[in-house]
This record gives C-alpha cells, structure tokens and sequence, in this order.
C-alpha cells in the first residue's frame, strides 16, 4: 500500500456510516504523542499509510485545550521532546503556547499536518481476525458517522476528557458565594 490512504464509499454496515478510508496505521490524537507518532512512521516506514483522527478542530491536544496564563509543563521539555527533533529553546520548563508551536511547527514540517481529520471523535473499534483490519467507527462533529479500516491502530488520548474535565464534588460549593473557576473551561 502506498503512502496515501485508499479512498472507498462502500455501503455502510447497519448504519454505521460510510467507509471513509483504509489505511496501514490509524493514530487516534493529534497532541504531543500522536503527533510524535505520526511523524516516526513518515520518517521509519514512509511506504506506509497514515492518517490521524482528531475529535477536535485544532493539532496540540492538552497545549491547545489549555490557555489558562501561566499553563506550562511539569516535566522539563528536553523529555518532552522528540528525538528526532531536541529541543533547542532556552527555557527547560516551557509554558503552553512554546510547547503548543513546537507540536505544530514538528506536524508541518514532516508533513503530518496535512493527515489529521478534525473533528473525529472515536466511537468504537473492533478488530477483524478475518479481515486483519481494525473497524473504527466515528462520528463527525458536524454531525453523522464514518468508518475507517487499519492494519494497525495506534491510540494516543491522553488522558483529559477534552468535552468535559473532571469536576471533584466538593461539600459545600452551592453555599460558595464567589466564583468557581474549571481550568477546562
């Protein structure tokens, strides 16, 4: 299979939408770690094809969900960074808006911008022993459902819920007079 994925528009299977592409790797996530894993397969296995789901609208996943002033990593970015691009900036401890434009600029210059489907928001899979293929079923933000076949699915979520963030109940917060702040939001 070559480097783009094969397009079809068969019927779909009980109403799960059409089949929207088969690729070789299907990376679910368009933040540091599916990013990182797009770009290793471009670079060690460039025959293959890669296409990458992202249930948002934006590349950047945690650093693009969190703009709060002040956000910035707990870990050095040097372990942040990918290996096949180091760090170079000054600061060790990088805040959001850095990590988020090295996540970006990284996805453009090997091209993996240009593989991720926005608004894609995984709603199963399920393996094909016969087929040897994942059957990942989605479902679009606008609306309506899509299903994409892979050799291989490569899942890198994280592990924010980006539609809602945890919110811990706290006795007394009804009789809390001031104003209750949620980073997610």
């Amino acid at each position: 299979m070559g480097t783009e994925p094969t397009t079809q528009h068969p019927p779909a299977p009980d109403g799960a939408g059409p089949l929207v592409a088969e690729v070789d790797v299907l990376v679910v996530g368009a933040g540091l770690s599916g990013i990182g894993a797009a770009c290793h397969l471009r670079r060690e296995v460039p025959g293959r094809s890669v296409l990458v789901l992202e249930a948002r609208d934006a590349i950047g996943g945690t650093w693009d969900l969190f703009r709060y002033p002040g956000v910035r990593s707990d870990s050095d970015i040097n372990t942040l960074s990918y290996s096949f691009r180091r760090w170079r900036g000054d600061a060790v401890i990088a805040d959001g808006a850095t990590i988020l434009d090295y996540i970006r600029t990284t996805a453009a210059e090997h091209g993996v911008d240009r593989l991720v489907r926005f608004g894609r928001r995984v709603l199963a899979a399920c393996w094909s022993s016969a087929d040897a293929r994942w059957e990942v079923e989605v479902e679009r933000a606008g609306g309506g459902r899509e299903r994409y076949r892979s050799r291989f699915l490569y899942l890198n979520t994280g592990y924010f819920r980006y539609d809602r963030g945890h919110t811990p109940e706290l006795p007394g917060l009804d009789r809390f007079a001031g104003p209750v702040v949620h980073p997610q939001r």
